[in-house]
């Protein structure tokens, strides 16, 4: 670790003294990712919503990529068909292809029409933070940072956040601190999706647990927890799509699947599914985040807070949510 880092990991211990000895309360609250296009809450999410005190929402707003004619621009605009009485975080997810080839000008100007598109879509009083989803690497690494400076630059009273990956977390010596107000350490999405041999990409705690327990991050953190589901397609052993609305009840249908040994449902027949034509012999592999897991995570996790207000944000809010009132709840004890 470099002589900054370790001089910012020995502030962030005298803070949490010193607020333990001044008598500071400790509280964490529950949180949730928006991730859709369209914001139009259903009676039972806001019924939930209200149920659990929510008092924010981290609402994806656009995500920055680079078009086929090499110019950075937004897609996936956000919709606001209603605004929820909760506050909302807007999101910005970003490529790291719109940092590969970009000087400090270009940067610079990025960093205000990103922040003008917020103001411009932003459906509420009072911005109080943004948060930048972007994966780096060290090859963007000073780009994206300088990025993240200009638009705190923009306006200093709206706090900075940051996504931050697991090998991101483990090694900041390496990848480097992203210098915002806080991170988010995204525990999910820890394994490799198109690899056949793997047993859960979502969640996997002995995978997550290698990269935990290497002191106290340089800058205060919160945490995101997956509560999602999808299923993987091979065709031969070889990846080839993402099927999310294919659920484990439609695999278990005996006319079209038989499981597999290996815990993966072999198709029977050529069949067409939500759109996409499927071959006989196709192999799918269920993935989901059962309570336990998610509790053994919280637990771990647990372990990882270096400040005194904490959320723990699920990733991601829609109508089944009602389903899991209390696989939430058990998880946000437990953390």
């Amino acid at each position: 670790m470099t002589s900054s880092n370790s001089i910012l990991v020995l502030l962030t211990s005298f803070f949490l003294s010193l607020m333990s000895s001044c008598g500071v309360e400790e509280y964490t609250e529950l949180s949730f990712y928006h991730w859709e296009t369209t914001f139009d809450l259903s009676e039972d999410e806001q019924l939930f919503l209200e149920e659990q005190e929510t008092k924010e929402l981290y609402v994806k707003f656009f995500d920055l990529v680079v078009l086929p004619n090499q110019a950075v621009a937004p897609v996936a605009i956000v919709d606001f068909v209603d605004v929820p009485k909760q506050r909302i975080v807007p999101v910005v997810y970003i490529t790291t292809a719109v940092f590969s080839e970009i000087d400090s000008a270009a940067i610079k100007k990025l960093a205000h029409q990103v922040y003008s598109k917020i103001e411009a879509l932003y459906p509420q009083e009072d911005l109080t933070e943004i948060q930048i989803d972007c994966d780096w690497m060290a090859s963007i690494q000073a780009q994206y940072f300088y990025f993240l400076s200009c638009l705190k630059a923009e306006n200093s009273e709206v706090l900075l956040s940051s996504t931050i990956r697991l090998y991101q977390y483990k090694y900041p010596n390496l990848t480097g601190v992203p210098p915002v107000d806080k991170g988010v350490l995204m525990y999910y999405n820890m394994g490799t999706l198109t690899d056949y041999q793997e047993t859960n990409s979502i969640l996997n705690n002995e995978t997550g647990r290698a990269y935990l327990g290497f002191g106290s991050y340089p800058i205060p953190l919160d945490f995101a927890l997956p509560r999602f589901s999808w299923t993987l397609r091979f065709r031969f052993g070889k990846f080839v799509q993402i099927m999310p609305t294919l659920e484990v009840d439609a695999l278990k249908d005996t006319s079209l699947f038989e499981r597999q040994a290996s815990s993966y449902y072999r198709l029977k027949i050529d069949t067409l599914i939500d759109g996409s034509f499927l071959r006989q012999g196709d192999e799918f592999r269920f993935e989901a985040c059962s309570t336990d897991e998610l509790i053994k995570a919280a637990t771990l996790l647990k372990a990882e807070k270096n400040h005194a207000q904490t959320k723990l944000i699920f990733y991601d809010l829609n109508p089944s949510i009602r389903y899991e009132k209390d696989k939430i709840n058990s998880v946000f004890t437990a953390f």
